[in-house]
């Protein structure tokens, strides 16, 4: 398997958020047959042939009113039979159709008003989607949500003044009733819902079924310290970090499902129940590599709340006595990845030499695994050079006026452009006194400079950014941009950067 480590981000969200699985709720976008595709990788379940076409052909032209209408009939249609697949599908494209049409709070509420199928994976499916709303809602409003007072009422209260908290514990409530079903869910899947759900990138067998579905989006919901309380965030130091680590964590060994909906316990707490419910069903089950990734996740949740070095040495610790354990499978390699990150988000000198080293090992194990690919990744981004540039704004002749920071760069090479700084301002059509990144393209590409040189850099061993003060070699007074590139022709190429400053070359410097 070949993973590119140029695009970080891209193998973060496979890695991380994909592969938790993402709820295809595109509430801002209405164009249902595309809200729930998949990544290229994973083959959709089409969309019903009949009137399901002429809705998306509705739904493309942007006749949404037409669209509803013609969703509703196959809704109300489906529920009199008793069609679950088809109630449960028209159900959820209706929703979407009405959000569009009149907004999140109306739809959102039509939803939860309407009846539901009784078939338990049809109603896991809308839990999940109704959640998946309740949050979007939030994320979508939140500067109006946060703002909201609780209003105590007998009757039931509108979605438009709920608060913060309200609708954190309402997704909460979805989940967990979903969460209840997992013995059945861990019988099927994730491709059973592929026309829902997209599907995530794991390798076959770590996150595989419906209830690695369920649990890993639910512990998604929990993390999101946007949703957390003040004293949630504030009191993490109350949270015992060791009872948490222990296998299954004395932390949650007492808790049951109503505890996951228990506002005074920690959303951490919740979540380490959630996966030690999770490795204990892979681990009873033999599947190694599932249960390890349960914990892997266990640990990158810890890691991420917890940013003393004190706790975050315990949490590495664990990670290290654990993967002995699991040295004959291939995620092992994926352990060592989660180990070699840890590591490099320490605050102390060699940490990028024993990173490296750490995903050296586990990629030399198993270079063709998933796990193979991460650790891969991390050695080239260690290694790659980089480096930026800043320099004085005004500074006499022949001083060391540019400082560079780099790594992992034999030498950088410069070029000098001179420029009518007071034409520039009596010219410029902006409130911008020096030339936009765009024209500085343009100068780069039209003018020949007024000088060239270059600068060996020393080495950098530990992989470390360093400091190397450069002096420029002009002897005419004025304004200079000053071009520095990895190149010494200055190609506008991927492999070769380049980076641009000012500096005012004067005989008089305060």
């Amino acid at each position: 398997m070949k993973v590119s480590w140029t695009n970080r981000r891209s193998i973060k969200i496979g890695l991380r958020f994909v592969g938790a699985l993402l709820f295809a709720v595109l509430l801002f976008a209405i164009s249902l047959h595309q809200a729930g595709r998949p990544s290229t990788t994973v083959t959709q379940t089409p969309s019903p042939a009949g009137p399901w076409q002429e809705i998306d052909r509705l739904v493309s032209e942007q006749k949404f009113e037409a669209a509803l209408q013609q969703v509703e009939k196959i809704r109300i249609a489906a529920q009199k039979r008793a069609d679950n697949d088809e109630w449960t599908r028209a159900l959820i494209k209706e929703v979407q159709l009405r959000t569009g049409l009149h907004g999140y709070e109306t739809a959102v509420r039509f939803l939860k008003e309407q009846p539901w199928p009784g078939a338990n994976l049809d109603r896991a499916v809308l839990n999940l989607f109704y959640a998946r709303s309740l949050v979007t809602y939030y994320q979508a409003y939140s500067w109006e949500i946060n703002r909201r007072e609780r209003v105590e009422s007998r009757y039931p209260v509108d979605l438009k003044v709920w608060t913060r908290d309200q609708i954190y514990s309402e997704a909460q409530k979805s989940y967990t009733e979903v969460w209840k079903e997992r013995l059945a869910l861990g019988r099927e899947p994730v491709t059973r819902l592929a026309e829902y759900l997209e599907t995530n990138n794991y390798p076959k067998g770590i996150r595989g079924t419906l209830r690695d579905a369920v649990t890993y989006l639910y512990v998604e919901l929990l993390a999101d310290t946007s949703l957390w309380k003040p004293e949630e965030t504030g009191d993490l130091y109350r949270v015992d970090l060791k009872a948490l680590l222990a296998a299954p964590a004395t932390a949650a060994r007492n808790m049951n499902a109503e505890a996951l909906l228990n506002p005074a316990i920690h959303p951490l707490v919740k979540i380490g129940y959630l996966l030690d419910d999770l490795e204990a069903w892979h681990a009873g089950g033999r599947r190694s590599e599932a249960a390890l990734e349960a914990r892997l996740e266990r640990l990158r949740r810890l890691h991420d709340s917890f940013t003393e070095p004190r706790d975050r040495a315990l949490i590495r610790a664990d990670l290290e006595q654990r993967l002995p354990a699991f040295r004959a499978v291939p995620w092992w390699a994926m352990g060592k990845a989660t180990q070699a990150e840890f590591v490099r988000a320490l605050d102390e000198p060699g940490k990028l030499i024993r990173a490296r080293a750490i995903a050296e090992e586990g990629w030399k194990a198993y270079p063709d695994s998933f796990g193979g690919g991460r650790c891969l990744y991390i050695i080239k981004s260690i290694e790659a050079p980089e480096f930026s540039l800043t320099a004085m704004l005004n500074d006499g002749f022949q001083k060391r006026s540019v400082e560079v920071s780099h790594r992992n760069l034999p030498a950088l090479y410069f070029r000098a452009y001179p420029m009518d700084l007071v034409r520039r301002i009596e010219t410029a059509k902006d409130y911008n006194l020096l030339p936009s990144p765009d024209a500085q393209q343009q100068i780069l590409e039209r003018q020949r400079p007024a000088a060239e040189w270059s600068a060996a850099l020393p080495a950098t061993p530990d992989y470390e950014s360093h400091r190397t003060f450069v002096t420029p070699p002009m002897k005419t007074a004025g304004c200079y941009l000053i071009a520095a590139s990895t190149a010494r022709d200055f190609s506008q190429s991927q492999r070769n950067r380049i980076m641009s400053t000012f500096l005012i070359v004067s005989d008089i410097v305060l």
